[in-house]
């Protein structure tokens, strides 16, 4: 795959000669990959912190540059301190997390403490040690505005701890970058591999479509965000621009198994738990005029950037309240130190956080932004048969319409188009056909109701 990021290689060298750098999760498949770049470009110390052994296939590093291994996991608070005490870095890559959508739903407590307190626990010890520069893997399942998801939702509680972090610090910049799924190190492709070793290729189904990016993107956007981190807004991210289009898993199998000239069969499984996510069809910027991007939503488009090279794009990560989200915080970690909690509680512990998120996320918002995305994913016309697609999505679009009817109410004199009330006219229609939306219909209604339209002269209409 000859897809690219470009890196900025002269300003990395500046940035990075004689640094110490630090990389979380370094024995991993990306950071493997990373640590050499970071050596060939200057670095003069670099320390892996990770749970795992270094491969023994592991690169020699460039130069003068020296690799210290520290076999440390990031949930343990004293323990990474230390390590920041002795190495003394200038520079984090955190990389570190329970990365597999699969797995995570397997190993709950896990995923949340990972990556979500461990990075909390990341950004402290940055905070507290003058670390300069600390860049953040994220990735680009935090597109979904909501999921009940193990792995989307402990990354987007991890993200929007980062971006707290980015919008107050005034000594560490954090920085932010959005992967998905890496060629080289893909689920999808290891187990294509794996079957067609065995003979039997195992795939979720016929229909399942994912993007992709190669390890050289994923590394070279990983230094670009350290080099243009002054320049980028505190709460943005940036992603490649190049992922091509989505590919299909059956062909991909098809197309593997006749490169290696083997007669293994194929099968379908069915899609397990952390593989099922939908897409809510408000989460993309319909009538927006520029490029789509499919890790930047609806949201998020409107704040969108572009390197000086044109092979990475940035958006912000829309405005939430730091209060309601260390609310939601505190709330999860209590929940998790409860004895009787099961795996099934830990789940809904973690979605209520995150539902409590896009609640903060939502009612910051543009008002005009919110009534499209709201109508995009509920107007009758893509809600299904009998509202069956909105009733999917029932707890998003209640928590969609339930900002907008408190922005309508809490702001009498807010005004809003004939087109705009007409649409939300039509998401009525759909609210009124579920019933767990029934107090989202009264709400929205109620507002509605006073609403003067001057439908002859086109003037906008006010609550």
């Amino acid at each position: 795959m000859n897809r690219t990021v470009d890196l900025h290689s002269e300003a990395a060298g500046i940035r990075l000669q004689g640094r110490r750098v630090m990389v979380t999760g370094g024995a991993g498949c990306v950071g493997s990959r990373l640590i050499p770049l970071l050596a060939q470009l200057g670095a003069v110390d670099i320390a892996i912190v990770d749970i795992a052994e270094l491969s023994s296939g592991s690169s020699a590093l460039a130069g003068t540059a020296r690799q210290t291994l520290y076999r440390v996991d990031i949930r343990d608070t004293a323990a990474l301190d230390a390590v920041f005490v002795d190495f003394k870095p200038h520079i984090v890559f955190h990389l570190a997390g329970i990365r597999e959508p699969g797995r995570a739903e397997s190993v709950v407590r896990d995923a949340i403490e990972t990556n979500v307190f461990g990075t909390r626990n990341l950004i402290e010890a940055c905070l507290a040690h003058a670390v300069e520069d600390a860049v953040y893997s994220s990735t680009g399942k935090c597109f979904a505005y909501l999921s009940d998801h193990v792995y989307t939702g402990s990354k987007k509680l991890a993200e929007a701890q980062w971006v707290v972090a980015a919008r107050n610090s005034s000594t560490t910049r954090f920085r932010c970058t959005r992967f998905t799924h890496i060629m080289e190190n893909g689920l999808v492709a290891q187990d294509i591999a794996q079957g067609i070793d065995e003979g039997l290729v195992g795939l979720h189904g016929p229909d399942r479509y994912f993007n992709i990016q190669n390890l050289r993107q994923a590394t070279h956007l990983l230094v670009n965000a350290l080099v243009l981190a002054r320049q980028t807004p505190a709460d943005g991210f940036w992603s490649a621009v190049d992922l091509g289009w989505p590919v299909n898993t059956l062909e991909l199998a098809l197309y593997r198994i006749e490169c290696d000239a083997s007669h293994a069969a194929i099968c379908f499984l069915g899609v397990p738990k952390g593989y099922d996510e939908a897409f809510f069809r408000g989460q993309f910027p319909w009538g927006d005029q520029g490029e789509y991007h499919p890790l930047i939503n609806a949201l998020e488009a409107p704040s969108g950037f572009e390197d000086s090279t044109g092979t990475m794009v940035g958006a912000r990560v829309p405005p939430f309240s730091q209060a309601e989200l260390e609310a939601e915080l505190g709330k999860l970690r209590t929940k998790l130190q409860q004895a009787a909690i099961g795996m099934a509680g830990m789940k809904q512990a973690l979605a209520d956080a995150v539902a409590g998120l896009a609640r903060s996320v939502f009612g910051a918002a543009d008002l005009a932004r919110l009534i499209e995305v709201l109508w995009s994913g509920a107007a009758p016309a893509w809600a299904g048969p009998n509202a069956s697609e909105a009733k999917r999505f029932y707890l998003l679009i209640g928590l969609l319409a339930d900002a907008v009817a408190a922005r309508m109410s809490d702001s009498p004199g807010a005004a809003i188009t004939a087109q705009e009330r007409d649409k939300l006219l039509e998401v009525g229609q759909t609210l009124l056909k579920v019933d767990k939306l029934a107090v989202q219909h009264k709400r929205l209604s109620d507002v509605l109701a006073p609403v003067e339209l001057s439908r002859n002269n086109g003037l906008a209409c006010s609550v």
